[in-house]
């Protein structure tokens, strides 16, 4: 039998691009805002040891309510409103779930990291994009415009911004929450490096959902870790939506261990955040190069000139950064992760050169 049942996937998901990533193989790294330090090797040991202790051949806890209470306290907050998730993308596509239907109105700032608005397309819900000011900063007064129709159910805030870096203040987040009928998610995956939270709204909004990660800061991409706070009761709801024993024992063994490790974290993210600073003011004197402000972990900047030529002409000299030239307002863009120092330096040497050698 050769029936085609492509029939019977919605029309949405098949007009969908879907997430895709171009991903040569290149000696330099730096286009998946991951952190260039590794978690430590005597800490691995002792993750892994403690795992080996344990009985693979049973499920992890249905509740992990040790790691729960270490998220809560890490993050002063009440254990019974938090949730782990096989990083913080299942625990969105969960809020997803609980929240939209058909025709729901779904706000969100573009551009922005692309799975909200696949998980909106998903879902059929109807996707109300607000374009950030030419600066890239959030339009707030637009938001809160938009986030204030009947019929909205998400608003979804990345801050900072995935790809440019920007973010919005508590302050603007209480606005837009105030405003809203819905529920407001703040993804906060790149928190760290800004020194900014919204976590002291939770007391007043109890509209308001915050996501987090262990992939960026705390060095831990490969495990896949992430986890969502919200009031519990509205916690409890997107839980039931969320897939049982979602996340294996090594990460939540991996997760409390690395929860302890707040100083290193700091150490690593004060490195990150003067890197930054370092690679902003090299590209600012780079001809052809406009760099924009960034407080997150990674830096978008446009080239005058084409895009394409640039992104491959750096792969050739064995740099990977992110071509993201095909989100809205960004036709002349690209995003580079902070590295390490020296991966830093060979990203600058070899954007100079390609910057030189190619045409405006």
């Amino acid at each position: 039998m050769n029936a085609d049942f492509l029939h019977t996937i919605k029309p949405g998901i098949r007009a969908m691009k879907g997430y895709t990533l171009v991903q040569p193989v290149c000696p330099i790294k730096l286009n998946q805002n991951e952190c260039p330090f590794d978690v430590p090797v005597d800490l691995k040991r002792d993750i892994l040891a403690e795992a080996a202790g344990r009985d693979w051949g049973r499920y992890p806890d249905f509740v992990p309510t040790a790691v729960k209470a270490k998220i809560g306290a890490y993050n002063g907050v009440a254990p019974d409103g938090v949730l782990i998730g096989n990083g913080s993308n299942e625990l969105i596509q969960a809020t997803f779930i609980a929240t939209v239907s058909k025709g729901d109105r779904v706000v969100l700032a573009v551009p922005t990291f692309t799975l909200y608005g696949l998980m909106s397309t998903a879902m059929d819900g109807e996707l109300c994009p607000v374009r950030l000011r030419p600066d890239l900063s959030f339009d707030v007064d637009r938001l809160v415009a938009e986030a204030g129709h009947p019929g909205t159910k998400l608003v979804i805030l990345c801050s900072p911004n995935n790809p440019t870096g920007s973010f919005i203040t508590p302050d603007d987040v209480a606005r837009i929450a105030d405003a809203t009928p819905g529920l407001v998610v703040v993804d906060e995956a790149y928190h760290e490096f800004a020194g900014l939270t919204n976590i002291g709204l939770l007391a007043r909004y109890p509209n308001l959902v915050i996501t987090r990660t262990f992939s960026k800061a705390l060095g831990a991409a490969g495990l896949r870790i992430g986890y969502l706070i919200a009031r519990p009761e509205i916690a409890r709801e997107i839980e039931k939506v969320k897939l049982p024993y979602n996340v294996n024992q090594v990460s939540l063994i991996a997760a409390m261990r690395l929860l302890d490790e707040r100083a290193l974290i700091e150490e690593r993210v004060g490195f990150i955040r003067a890197e930054r600073q370092r690679v902003f003011e090299r590209l600012s004197r780079t001809e052809g190069v406009r760099p924009f402000p960034s407080v997150a972990n990674f830096i978008l900047f446009e080239v005058d000139r084409d895009v394409r030529q640039v992104f491959h002409g750096l792969i050739e000299r064995g740099v990977l950064i992110r071509d993201v030239s095909h989100y809205p307002m960004l036709d002349r863009a690209m995003r580079v992760t902070i590295g390490l120092e020296a991966e830093n330096e060979a990203f600058l040497k070899a954007l100079e050169k390609v910057m030189t050698q190619t045409r405006s």
